[in-house]
């Protein structure tokens, strides 16, 4: 049974600040999603609290991902512990297992990865994640292998969250990130990129077309956690999209 997260950014943007993110808790349930991924950049005033957030996710008996827009490492390559600090506070807040952030500006010389262990050690239920995101040096693949190596030498507790799309937005080449971060990779971002009138444009998928997005998920172990992270519209199709991925035909 493959496990297939739903982050809250998939469904219309609009629909979601003015419904609230936990308007979406039930259809993703009753989709049969693993979980749900919320994002701290769709929070509205909409939302319940988030221990009312929580309650209810964890009614559902869904996994709950927090994902928020910050980098790990500041401008001055230095760890940004302010920020990662919130929101660790709301991913406890919200049950949240796992928590996604960017990779920032790391520099081997410069960013000291004892002082990240030194934070994780105090939130040793929470795991994680750092993500290729879409800028030319928090989705370079030097700076993430760079990051990680210096993070498996010192036994930190950190993992990839490897987006399949983003790679594209990052000018970087999809089969040399896998290459050289895939034994890092434990969360699964699948998109599927194409150009549009000379732009880049995340597009719904489709399988067994020859899509990057199949190339990446096949190249990587089959029991991954998934996230569809695409525009479900309606959202309706959710449940639709959740059985594209567990149909073992996907996975040809």
């Amino acid at each position: 049974m493959q496990k297939v997260i739903v982050p809250l950014n998939a469904f219309d943007r609009v629909e979601v600040l003015e419904k609230g993110q936990a308007s979406f808790i039930k259809l993703i349930a009753q989709s049969g999603a693993y979980g749900l991924e919320i994002r701290k950049e769709l929070f509205s005033n909409q939302d319940p609290s988030l221990d009312s957030m929580r309650q209810e996710m964890e009614q559902h008996q869904l996994f709950t991902v927090f994902s928020a827009p910050i980098e790990l490492w500041q401008e001055d390559h230095q760890l940004n512990e302010q920020d990662l600090t919130i929101i660790f506070q709301e991913g406890k807040k919200l049950g949240a297992k796992w928590i996604k952030v960017s990779l920032g500006h790391f520099d081997k010389n410069l960013s000291s990865v004892s002082i990240l262990h030194s934070f994780l050690k105090q939130h040793p239920e929470i795991q994680l994640f750092v993500e290729n995101d879409q800028t030319l040096y928090g989705g370079n693949v030097t700076n993430l292998k760079s990051f990680f190596e210096s993070a498996t030498e010192q036994n930190v507790p950190v993992k990839m969250t490897f987006d399949a799309g983003n790679w594209y937005y990052s000018r970087q080449d999809v089969e040399e990130a896998l290459n050289q971060l895939s034994k890092y990779v434990h969360y699964l971002h699948l998109k599927q990129v194409d150009q549009e009138n000379g732009d880049l444009v995340t597009v719904p998928l489709q399988k067994n077309i020859g899509h990057s997005w199949e190339k990446v998920m096949n190249s990587l172990p089959n029991n991954l956690v998934k996230a569809l992270e695409f525009p479900i519209q309606p959202k309706e199709r959710t449940k639709e999209y959740i059985q594209m991925m567990t149909e073992s035909e996907a996975f040809a």
